[in-house]
């Protein structure tokens, strides 16, 4: 190894472990308070409201943070060397899996307000939508995915923790390269059968007479796109904060800005791939699920959907400029993140509230705060704990970079 690959290693372990630990945790911690306190008090006068908030926060939030290891998967499946600098701030999003199964211990309780319906609406299923079976079936799910993601991140993070620890620079031996190909195709199988089954479960049940067959390619491929655009929001920033400017370079930028822009256009495609199906066979079965969501009260939080999620990223990520500009880049991912949030409460929220129109007050504020609080503890108790930087992977990246 040259001397300036060793100079690069040593930077790369250095600033491995200048994570702003502290101030996620503070902002963790004041989030999920203030959170919890709004759910509280809105519990007295809207039970029905904030339970329904908690569900669709919960499925965007998970979503999320599945889509994001499933992310740093396909890293390792297509033998992608881009993301070596950045691919840790994806697989460290694997600790909110487990919270996760503490909280979809709250969908149980609150069932009462969510799927009082799927028994009775449904009785030729029999047993699937029994209240037992279609928990205990969901949360086996969450708990699988959650094993497989731990397995595959703790086994990429191996040689790194090694080498952090003893101070000698690792290198990736052939067999644990082919073991990370291997358990990254269990994540993303996994992940795709797994968020099939709870968009089916968890959206699509709540209405009971519609059905779609592409919805779960939909909703987990809208997930994948939040995961890109949340690691653009993640990288721009610790990229300053962890003084890794001169190390994640535009190019860098730009390769993740290509992808955001390419899955926004997925989303636009397979949106009209469903919309244009429903549309042309024209039976009442599917089109009052469509009809009900882009006319009549909901139409302004349809259109809101069409536009954050497709239209303004897709003019606004457009050319190579954009991409590389960090602010507009996360200017760009935050507008979409958002409009996933929507897209998750408008597929939610009028299946379980009849001809009500759209409300959004503090039970909604404070599902979004208590989980985004959450998610960002877990965070931080990640890297609080393991490397957030791969120093082998991003001297691959560099390396690859400039040509050595």
């Amino acid at each position: 190894m040259s001397a300036a690959t060793t100079s690069v290693r040593t930077e790369l372990t250095q600033k491995a472990r200048a994570f702003p630990v502290a101030l996620l945790r503070a902002g963790g911690l004041v989030s999920t308070a203030l959170g919890l306190v709004l759910l509280l008090l809105a519990l007295r006068g809207h039970a029905d409201r904030v339970w329904r908030a908690y569900h669709f926060n919960f499925l965007f939030w998970v979503g999320i943070a599945q889509a994001l290891v499933a992310l740093a998967a396909t890293q390792k499946v297509a033998k992608g060397h881009w993301a070596g600098l950045i691919i840790r701030f994806a697989e460290a999003a694997v600790a909110f899996l487990f919270v996760a199964l503490v909280l979809f211990v709250g969908l149980f309780v609150g069932r009462q307000y969510l799927f009082a319906t799927l028994p009775h609406d449904r009785p030729q299923v029999g047993f699937w939508f029994g209240t037992t079976f279609f928990f205990l079936r969901n949360w086996g799910i969450l708990a699988l995915l959650a094993w497989v993601s731990w397995r595959f991140v703790r086994n990429d993070m191996r040689a790194d923790i090694v080498e952090l620890a003893s101070g000698t620079p690792a290198v990736d031996d052939p067999a644990t390269k082919g073991f990370a190909s291997r358990d990254a195709s269990f994540v993303l199988l996994a992940w795709a059968f797994g968020h099939t089954l709870l968009a089916f479960d968890m959206v699509v049940s709540l209405s009971p007479h519609w059905m779609s067959n592409l919805y779960g390619a939909f909703y987990f491929m809208g997930n994948f796109l939040g995961a890109l655009m949340a690691l653009a929001v993640l990288g721009l920033w610790l990229r300053r904060s962890m003084g890794l400017e001169s190390l994640v370079s535009g190019k860098q930028i730009h390769d993740l800005g290509k992808l955001a822009f390419g899955f926004t256009v997925f989303w636009g495609y397979l949106m009209w791939a469903q919309f244009l199906v429903i549309w042309y066979g024209n039976i009442p079965e599917e089109t009052y699920f469509i009809f009900y969501r882009l006319w009549g009260p909901w139409r302004a939080v349809g259109t809101a959907v069409f536009l954050m999620v497709f239209l303004i990223p897709f003019i606004g990520l457009l050319g190579v400029k954009p991409k590389r500009s960090p602010w507009w880049f996360t200017t760009m991912a935050l507008v979409s993140l958002g409009g996933i949030w929507l897209e998750r409460y408008l597929e939610v929220i009028p299946a379980l509230t009849g001809s009500a129109g759209p409300t959004l007050g503090i039970p909604e504020l404070g599902a979004l705060l208590f989980f985004g609080g959450l998610f960002t503890l877990s965070y931080a108790w990640f890297a609080g704990r393991y490397p957030m930087i791969s120093p082998r992977l991003a001297a691959d990246t560099l390396g690859r970079e400039h040509g050595h």
